[in-house]
């Protein structure tokens, strides 16, 4: 009976024969001569040089510049890749630069809040003013100077918030749906248009009218009440004489009360010390008073000045600086007026 055996063979090994031996270095050579005839045609630096590169070395060998055709066309791509600022059409406001004109709105409204602030200089200087020696605007060049300059920066103010408007219009007519091509061309016109509205006001349109600041009757109760600290100073509409475009208005939209500043404590009854103002109703306590009153008994309390109805908590009482330095002006005034009287009354 026939054995069995494996199917599988190992491998033989060939050899090589002198001839094959010989093609294998013949091949070998060749490969040796390809690779010293490229390394002769790249640089040696070892860097890729571009093919412009190359044609700007070729033609500095010819000794002529010439024109590189692919370069051209790559200047033309790129002039047409190029927008044309001054004939690109204007393009409608998209959804996401609605928030950035009412952050633009907001924030010249902050600005003008922050620069009519500043406003209390003119008051410090009146009344410094009057301290040494000028009587009343009426009467004074310099502070009618001052009166200007009051008038003056209230206009810039009033600027300011031309631009707040001109762009938060723009911003509620995109809100309501409309479509807003040239942009920048309405805000400027916005902005004329109500520059222009503000100019043709009168003068006690301007800056009597109660909706804007007070600036302008801060300014002149600060005069009056270094002059007159213990009487309420009269109307400022009989300072300000009467125009055409006042006799169509009504007089409610104008201060035409007198003003009169007290400058004690509803609690105490005495002058103020380190005054705080409620928020809520506007009366000013010393610091002191109003803490006792707050110390027992519920957080929120009806105001202690007389004939007041409101109620605040204690936290709604912030030191008000600005009354704090007319307190001052008041007590150093008004121990002037006592040495004059007490002179006159030697001389007598």
């Amino acid at each position: 009976m026939p054995v069995a055996t494996s199917s599988r063979r190992k491998p033989t090994s060939r050899r090589l024969n002198s001839e094959d031996i010989e093609d294998v270095r013949n091949t070998q050579a060749s490969r040796k001569t390809d690779d010293v005839s490229d390394a002769e045609d790249r640089p040696r630096t070892g860097k890729k040089v571009s093919v412009k590169r190359e044609k700007d070395l070729r033609r500095r060998s010819n000794g002529k510049q010439r024109a590189d055709p692919e370069a051209e066309d790559e200047n033309d791509e790129d002039e047409d890749d190029r927008i044309d600022v001054e004939n690109f059409p204007d393009q409608p406001l998209r959804r996401d630069d609605l928030q950035k004109l009412q952050g633009l709105s907001k924030e010249w409204i902050t600005m003008r809040d922050r620069v009519s602030k500043r406003s209390e200089l003119y008051e410090e200087v009146a009344a410094a003013m009057v301290g040494a020696g000028e009587k009343d605007v009426a009467s004074s060049k310099e502070l009618q100077k001052l009166d200007n300059g009051v008038k003056e920066f209230m206009d810039v103010v009033a600027e300011m918030n031309c631009y707040a408007q001109s762009l938060d219009a723009l911003y509620q007519k995109a809100m309501s749906g409309t479509e807003i091509r040239n942009a920048l061309s309405q805000y400027k016109a916005g902005v004329e248009e109500r520059k222009d509205e503000y100019a043709s006001k009168t003068t006690r349109q301007k800056y009597l009218n109660k909706v804007t600041p007070t600036m302008y009757s801060d300014f002149h109760l600060a005069i009056w009440n270094a002059n007159n600290p213990d009487n309420p100073m009269p109307p400022l509409t009989e300072m300000i004489p009467k125009e055409d475009g006042d006799d169509s208005g009504s007089d409610d939209d104008v201060e035409m009360g007198g003003v009169t500043q007290n400058y004690n404590c509803p609690i105490t009854l005495t002058l103020l010390e380190n005054p705080c103002t409620s928020r809520i109703c506007g009366h000013s306590f010393s610091a002191s008073s109003i803490k006792d009153h707050f110390r027992s008994g519920p957080s929120t309390k009806k105001c202690p000045a007389a004939g007041c109805n409101q109620t605040f908590k204690l936290d709604d009482c912030q030191p008000n600086k600005k009354l704090a330095k007319a307190v001052e002006t008041y007590k150093r005034l008004k121990k002037v007026n006592e040495r004059v009287d007490d002179a006159e009354e030697v001389v007598d």
